[in-house]
């Protein structure tokens, strides 16, 4: 029986045989050599209210098994966790505010918690049991999918991410091919929320801070470097190296080891998915580069843009591909007799007839291809509407780069009308945040001298002339802003040093 293993040393999943006799086997990532555990239960013992059947799979947190629920007859996966997590109290507490978090998400793309609970010191997490196989069981058995199916998927995987990032502020951090299961019935479902990172509330400062999480082949630079600040962005490029590997077939980077991996995620350039697969088109290339980028600033400002845009290049794939099917052959005319006056039997009415259908297939062009125009730009009238709306209703200086990045969007969308309406809305945002951080330092700038003739006068009522002097001469020295006001300290310099000579004292 086939189970999916999670390797100790660099996080990589891979299957391994429960029923192969040999005892050592190798990490199929970084080569690792370790021992298949024997399973910590038998099929059939009894743990809280649930009845073990089969192991499933080894990770990081434990083991899974399939389980019946006795008293809802029904079959689930059952994570049972090790030994070392259940005698940590901090690992405990979290898991179980983690696992109730998890048990309000109600998304059809969500694998749902149930329960976590325990017997004697025994911790475990029961979850639906999802029938089906995970990507990259399918793509290690050599299944392809074609660039529609795997963006189709990943929107699925998008939409959940969206749901548990804005309803919850929940991160999954571990999105691979091996968390992606499709049923049967072709649903998609997000597997193993067990890593994931609640970035508010009093969850917060529970999480594994300051560690590595997530796998190698998929893993953010910024988790790699593991920052403080990590936000939703980081699920975004997991979920485009996902996507890369979907369509092409293989990881965005090679390396014989986990380390390796990460150290291209780090720092070498986003790979173009063309270059392994030329067949893609330049809209999915682009789609995944974009979702790969370095800095977290240049991917897509929110799980909406990315939607909009992945279903942006399906629309426009789907446009191409119709425009580039043949017409259907017509019904086969019967043969008649020759000299019978026949439209094809005279060389004049045959020109004549290839000339008029020649006519009526470039007219079907046209009216297609303004068809396709039109919606074209219709997204594109969209995009800028939800753009203005949004900045509008959030004109403050914070969400500017969000602003700019939604009518970047609509640049985007390829509509020559709507770019330069996109255009000219991000200069004049531009223009707005010059003019707010000029206003800013001249008010920062009036401040200081508001300071400076305040204590001035403090020091000129009490006769200290020295150290009303000090206070400007130091300033013109050391102050942040002496340049602006260097006309203003001079005439106090000049005043004060006057008014010390008419007193001629301190």
């Amino acid at each position: 029986m086939k189970n999916k293993y999670s390797c100790p040393f660099c996080n990589s999943e891979f299957e391994w045989d429960d029923d192969n006799p040999e005892s050592t086997f190798s990490c199929t990532s970084c080569g690792k050599q370790m021992s298949a555990p024997s399973p910590a239960f038998k099929k059939g013992a009894r743990v809280g209210g649930y009845i073990i059947g089969r192991r499933i799979g080894i990770g990081g947190m434990g083991e899974v098994y399939t389980a019946e629920q006795v008293a809802m007859q029904r079959t689930v996966a059952l994570k049972i966790l090790q030994n070392e997590l259940s005698s940590d109290k901090t690992y405990l507490e979290r898991f179980f505010r983690e696992v109730r978090t998890l048990a309000q998400i109600e998304h059809p793309n969500i694998v749902r918690a149930i329960e976590a609970g325990a017997d004697g010191e025994t911790y475990f997490f029961a979850m639906s049991f999802v029938d089906g196989s995970d990507l990259k069981r399918l793509l290690d058995e050599g299944r392809r999918f074609s660039e529609e199916e795997a963006i189709r998927i990943c929107l699925d995987v998008a939409a959940a991410l969206k749901y548990v990032w804005n309803k919850h502020r929940l991160l999954h951090r571990d999105i691979k091919p091996a968390n992606i299961m499709l049923t049967p019935d072709r649903e998609v479902k997000l597997m193993d929320l067990g890593i994931s990172k609640k970035l508010q509330g009093e969850d917060a400062e529970l999480t594994m801070a300051g560690m590595m999480v997530g796998s190698p082949q998929y893993i953010s630079p910024e988790q790699a470097r593991a920052e403080k600040g990590v936000d939703f962005r980081a699920d975004m490029y997991s979920l485009g190296a996902s996507l890369f590997h979907i369509v092409t077939g293989k990881t965005p980077y090679p390396g014989e080891t986990g380390m390796t991996v990460v150290a291209h995620h780090l720092s070498s350039p986003v790979p173009d998915p063309r270059e392994v697969l030329p067949g893609i088109s330049s809209g999915c290339a682009e789609l995944i580069m974009r979702m790969m980028a370095k800095d977290k600033e240049k991917r897509f400002s929110s799980w909406d843009d990315l939607i909009a845009e992945m279903q942006l290049v399906l629309d426009e794939n789907a446009g191409n591909r119709k425009s580039a099917e043949p017409s259907p052959p017509g019904p086969h005319p019967a043969k008649k007799p020759a000299g019978r006056g026949l439209l094809v039997s005279n060389p004049l009415h045959l020109a004549i007839f290839a000339i008029l259908f020649a006519i009526v297939l470039l007219g079907a062009y046209y009216v297609f291809r303004k068809s396709l125009a039109e919606a074209k730009e219709e997204r594109a009238k969209q995009f800028f509407i939800k753009a203005s709306n949004f900045y509008a209703s959030n004109p403050e200086p914070e969400h500017f780069r969000e602003a700019v990045a939604n009518f970047e969007l609509v640049r985007k969308a390829g509509v020559a009308k709507y770019q330069q309406l996109a255009k000219n809305e991000i200069d004049k945002i531009n223009q707005r945040a010059v003019e707010l951080k000029k206003n800013e330092r001249v008010a920062k700038v009036q401040a200081d001298l508001d300071g400076l003739k305040r204590k001035s006068y403090e020091f000129e009522t009490g006769k200290k002339w020295n150290s009303a002097i000090s206070l400007w001469e130091e300033y013109a020295r050391k102050g942040q802003f002496a340049k602006e006001l260097q006309k203003e300290i001079s005439r106090a310099l000049d005043y004060l040093k006057r008014k010390k000579a008419e007193e001629n004292v301190e």
